[in-house]
């Protein structure tokens, strides 16, 4: 099995300027990764924005559906996806490219819940629409990337490292009984008790880490558009990740919200590129 990485430079989700940098700023620091990352252009479509509670619907679900294809071949052949962004929308495509082929659990290491749908979200921005979308809540033309209908059981979900919810969203992951592992019980009850959890709820099944940048602490990493006081250390973000890899079958990960705009000197995409190593020796 090999690592196939796929970058996506999408910004579109969030509405934010910088990401659409992420995968040449990061190739630009990184040239070792210029032959390994094959980046998937966003392509603009036109947008109807008398549709006000998702932005950029049809560009971010076309931006999915092509990433959904490369990612379902990657499994199909047997290779491991590593979905680089961009912002978290990404994560409907990288999802639905696996799930088609494999019944997955997803771990959502974040600072926040990404749980809203375009009837609860406060600004529209489909980057916090990405988990609701793929537990089956959303717009339909979210909902049914690659293929129709849901791509995951929502007991089948855990949050980890979330510390901003909004109070909408929070009705809707409670109504939905997703486990969250907040960052508050975490630092309560101790990072390798919560990881032991994890690690006991996913052992031996198949599973996608989807991993956002702005769930470490940002007093560790700065290029991220939406941080949050506290989070996890860097260490116990490649923990997280390590340990997964060698308890259940890790099948797909993302690494998301990569932002260089906000990147004080080298530390986020050094940080990314050692997750990056991480993974490749693990799985290669």
């Amino acid at each position: 099995m090999k690592t196939k990485i796929i970058g996506v430079p999408l910004n579109f989700g969030a509405n934010r300027c910088g990401l659409e940098f992420s995968v040449d700023n990061f190739i630009e620091k990184y040239p070792k990764y210029r032959d390994k990352i094959e980046v998937l252009g966003v392509e603009k479509q036109l947008e109807d924005f008398s549709t006000k509670g998702a932005k950029y619907l049809n560009t971010v679900a076309k931006t999915c559906e092509e990433l959904a294809v490369r990612v379902n071949k990657i499994i199909k052949d047997g290779n491991f996806p590593i979905s680089l962004g961009g912002d978290h929308a990404i994560a409907i495509g990288s999802i639905a490219g696996v799930s088609k082929e494999k019944e997955i659990g997803i771990l959502w290491m974040d600072a926040h819940g990404d749980m809203n749908t375009p009837e609860i979200s406060g600004t529209g921005h489909i980057h916090g629409m990405p988990l609701a979308t793929s537990v089956g809540h959303g717009h339909s033309k979210l909902i049914d990337c690659l293929y129709k209908g849901a791509k995951v059981k929502k007991e089948n979900v855990i949050l980890f490292g979330t510390r901003d919810i909004d109070e909408k969203e929070q009705k809707l992951i409670d109504e939905l009984g997703i486990k969250n592992y907040t960052w508050q019980m975490i630092a309560e009850m101790g990072f390798e008790k919560a990881l032991g959890e994890v690690k006991e709820f996913f052992k031996g099944r198949d599973l996608h880490i989807s991993f956002d940048l702005d769930g470490i602490d940002p007093t560790e990493i700065t290029a991220v558009g939406t941080p949050v006081v506290g989070g996890l250390s860097r260490e116990m973000g490649k923990t997280l990740v390590s340990e997964m890899i060698d308890t259940a079958s890790v099948t797909s990960i993302d690494i998301v919200e990569y932002n260089p705009i906000y990147e004080k000197g080298m530390e986020t995409s050094e940080y990314v590129d050692e997750l990056l190593q991480l993974i490749e020796k693990k799985i290669n």
